[in-house]
């Protein structure tokens, strides 16, 4: 994955995801690459979101937390950069280039 140079908010990140939520069809897609498996998902799934939460922790900034009813997925600003690809929403790792999290809405 190319260096992201444009970073959004995880304000602004939260209101996609929820916005994309809202719609009653959609689906979250949830691939997670680490290191050197760059063409294969180390996780992947697929699931209706159940609820978004957006919430602030002293110690780890602005928390994204997705629900779905197999599973929590939650995103620290102190641990993630944050970016928005059209419709599509990537945090990639602060300690690492090589580990990122794509979501897609489907």
């Amino acid at each position: 994955m190319s260096k992201v140079l444009n970073l959004n908010s995880f304000n602004r990140t939260y209101k996609k995801i929820v916005e994309k939520a809202d719609n009653d069809l959609i689906k979250l897609n949830v691939e997670f690459y680490h290191h050197d498996f760059q063409s294969e998902p180390i996780l992947h799934m697929e699931a209706k979101i159940q609820n978004v939460l957006f919430d602030k922790s002293r110690d780890d900034g602005s928390v994204i937390t997705i629900m779905t009813n197999e599973s929590y997925l939650s995103f620290t600003e102190k641990n993630y950069y944050t970016n928005l690809s059209g419709d599509d929403v990537v945090f990639s790792s602060k300690h690492n280039a090589e580990t990122y999290c794509i979501i897609q809405f489907i």
